[in-house]
């Protein structure tokens, strides 16, 4: 289960503009350069900044439109069970951002065009639970034998957001994504957030960039 490690860390995101970061929360390029840590930040959400990761005003100047669309509701009641030997994969598709590191670390288990995707029966507990962490947009998750219910495995991570290689931004440590409205997102320990501009499952990354070759520039 994800702690409250990003108490008082949040992410808003304006209404046809940048994310307003609140909170001292580490901020770091591609390269792992660390750009801010300081109290708050606007990050480019639009994907034309010419001073990426952060917001220098030409999504006002190209006419962006941000309106966010991703479900609000509870997390536990879209996501999808899948039960193996000793671990129970939970899966919840509207936040995957097609990174594909099940698929490429343990295609066993996540498998490409095949239906059901995910056979959780396709390797042992300890490998799958050494996969799932590497998920960026916390669409996956794993419950051991003799949990709670609802109770997931989660690592400490510090709240820290990472603008990745020509993709989405890695939102760490349970920081709260909040809508222009101030409707909150239920707190993820891994998120990813669109920053190309073209997500249609705003403001969570859909894999768009890959489609439209968005680039750092």
């Amino acid at each position: 289960m994800t702690e409250d490690r990003g108490a008082g860390h949040h992410v808003i995101v304006t209404e046809n503009g940048p994310y307003q970061v609140e909170g001292s929360i580490e901020i770091r390029t591609p390269a792992g350069e660390v750009v801010s840590a300081n109290e708050g930040a606007f990050l480019c959400r639009c994907g034309q900044s010419s001073n990426k990761p952060f917001c220098d005003g030409t999504h006002a100047k190209v006419g962006f439109e941000g309106t966010v669309s991703a479900d609000h509701g509870p997390i536990a009641e879209r996501r999808d069970a899948y039960e193996g030997r000793g671990i129970t994969i939970y899966d919840d598709r509207s936040v995957c951002a097609h990174a594909g590191e099940c698929t490429n670390g343990l295609p066993s288990v996540w498998k490409l065009d095949a239906e059901p995707w995910i056979d959780a029966g396709g390797a042992g507990a300890d490998q799958i639970a050494e996969v799932i962490p590497r998920c960026p947009s916390g669409a996956l998750a794993y419950a051991l034998e003799g949990a709670r219910p609802g109770e997931t495995v989660e690592a400490k991570l510090s709240p820290a957001i990472m603008a990745s290689k020509d993709g989405p931004y890695h939102v760490r440590g349970g920081i709260e994504v909040r809508s222009s409205d101030g409707s909150a997102y239920e707190p993820r320990n891994r998120q990813t957030l669109c920053r190309c501009g073209g997500s249609k499952n705003k403001p969570f990354c859909d894999g768009t960039h890959y489609q439209i070759g968005f680039k750092d520039g």
